[in-house]
């Protein structure tokens, strides 16, 4: 079993930079047994934003082309049901890029990495917590990376040896977005744009320099960070018309409106389109959203072929996935700031060498495993560290699951003193159920879904007698994960007890 550190809010005796230090002895210490350095697989991280575990063309529910994508589930193991654990604020894609990189849950993360808008300019992008590019950067890997780069630049300093086209922030314009280069003995570059390019075809370009120069005979570790599907939804022309607005079809979950009043019912992604939603420009920016998905797997597909041309394909392994999923009409909502399956929701792919071929896995998974399965598929320690788990033993069939429930979480910024902005959400699924708690304003309310059979979750069983044991079940379990993962969260105070005033931080 691995043990792991305490929570950091709670880790009064085992300061983060000692983790960092740990974590870096241990690797290489690790580094000396098991695959030699020389021949252990390369890793590619394939990561687009916004794409809901959905938008894949070969799954069969949304008419979306993705042939790239498609390949690479039919070259490896895809997991059904693969998740964000969620955000303490709109731009969910921080805290979800902040947990990749560092296998944590972003309970247990300085603010500094997940909500720079909340911290110093001091304060912003620092954390003492190891990232995965530079642990495996202490094992003897080569670093690269491109793209979006979410938290800050020390992590993007301390994890990689080269940047090329690195996008330091949220969202952007995908055609001339300003990137910088950077390089660990020369620093970073002035930044630059390319105004005719699209941001993904900008980043695939930078992977496939890198691919086409690259004679080393050390392995290397390359992360590619796309900026899209994410808003403005600006394809190149040519996918948009793929697309007719008329042939678009509206999800079984459309709604003119959520329900009932939850968090950030009016933040940015919300106002994207009008209130209520209408059936043609919720399709429209469906029509939209699938252009941007088939657009960037154009550019996976250039990725893919660049690894092949460069011989090293046999001995790598890829991992493909997104930040967070998005709503775009489904429960009348258009961001990805709930705890709905098409928020949390993302398609988790694992390619290489030993890894069996056209699998899919019903086990439960989260984006932030990525890290100690990374560890275990190449025979290094997990860290210290690291709080979620190594997916392995899963991907090559010796055991059917790592966990048995799943919790996820999503709230509107504690310090956000706007009327009618906060709110908070838990959930948790185990079996084929999902239970989610919202608070809001002294209103609490209870959905019970078999996502199992209601995958859009329609129905909500909540208050049907014949299920109550099973509600009751959920919420022990859920009060259970809030502890163990060390969430702030107390499901018997209004809105979670998040706004109180002696909260400081989520």
């Amino acid at each position: 079993m691995i043990k792991r550190t305490k929570p950091h809010y709670q880790n009064k005796l085992l300061p983060p930079m000692f983790v960092l230090l740990f974590g870096l002895m241990t690797g290489c210490k690790s580094a000396m047994h098991g695959t030699e350095k020389k021949n252990r697989p390369n890793i590619l991280i394939l990561l687009t934003d916004d794409q809901r575990h959905t938008a894949v063309g070969s799954l069969g529910i949304e008419e979306v082309a993705t042939p790239a994508i498609d390949e690479l589930m039919a070259e490896g193991v895809s997991f059904t049901n693969s998740y964000i654990l969620g955000a303490p604020h709109g731009a969910v894609c921080s805290p979800s890029r902040a947990m990749l990189m560092t296998g944590r849950h972003y309970f247990n993360l300085e603010p500094g990495v997940y909500a720079q808008f909340s911290v110093a300019d001091s304060l912003r992008g620092k954390s003492d917590y190891l990232t995965f590019p530079e642990y495996f950067k202490a094992n003897g890997y080569r670093t690269f990376a491109t793209g979006k780069q979410h938290n800050g630049k020390p992590w993007v300093e301390r994890g990689f040896d080269q940047g090329k086209s690195l996008y330091l922030g949220g969202m952007t314009k995908h055609f001339g977005a300003k990137v910088r280069d950077f390089d660990k003995e020369r620093g970073w570059s002035k930044p630059y744009a390319d105004t005719e390019k699209f941001s993904s075809e900008l980043f695939a370009d930078a992977a496939v320099d890198f691919l086409r120069n690259d004679t080393s005979e050390s392995p290397f570790l390359m992360y590619v960070a796309f900026t899209a599907p994410h808003d403005p939804r600006t394809a190149p022309e040519e996918y948009h018309a793929m697309y007719p607005v008329e042939e678009t079809e509206l999800p079984e979950n459309f709604m003119e409106e959520h329900p009932f009043p939850i968090a950030d019912m009016r933040i940015r992604d919300e106002k994207l389109a009008a209130f209520p939603r209408t059936r043609k420009e919720v399709k429209k920016h469906i029509s939209d959203y699938h252009a941007m998905v088939t657009a960037t797997d154009t550019q996976i597909r250039r990725v893919l072929d660049g690894l092949k041309a460069s011989g090293k394909a046999d001995n790598t392994i890829i991992v493909f996935s997104g930040d967070n999923g998005l709503a775009v009409g489904q429960h009348g909502l258009m961001g990805k700031q709930s705890v709905y399956e098409h928020s949390v929701k993302v398609p988790l792919v694992f390619v290489g060498p030993g890894i069996p071929k056209n699998v899919k896995k019903e086990a439960f998974a989260y984006l932030h495993d990525v890290f100690p399965t990374l560890c275990g598929l190449v025979g290094i320690d997990v860290p210290e560290s690291v709080q979620t788990e190594n997916l392995a033993p899963v991907l090559l069939g010796k055991e059917a699951q790592v966990r048995k429930s799943i919790l996820y979480a999503y709230n509107a910024w504690p310090g956000d003193k706007k009327p009618g902005q906060r709110g908070a959400h838990r959930a948790v699924r185990k079996g084929d159920y999902k239970l989610i708690v919202s608070s809001k304003d002294g209103e609490l309310t209870h959905q019970l879904f078999n996502v199992s059979k209601d995958p859009w979750e329609l129905e909500n069983l909540a208050t049907a007698p014949e299920f109550r044991n099973i509600k009751s079940d959920l919420l022990i379990e859920l009060k259970s994960l809030i502890q163990k993962t060390g969430d702030p969260a107390d499901l018997d105070r209004d809105m979670f007890g998040l706004y109180d005033s002696n909260m400081t931080r989520p």
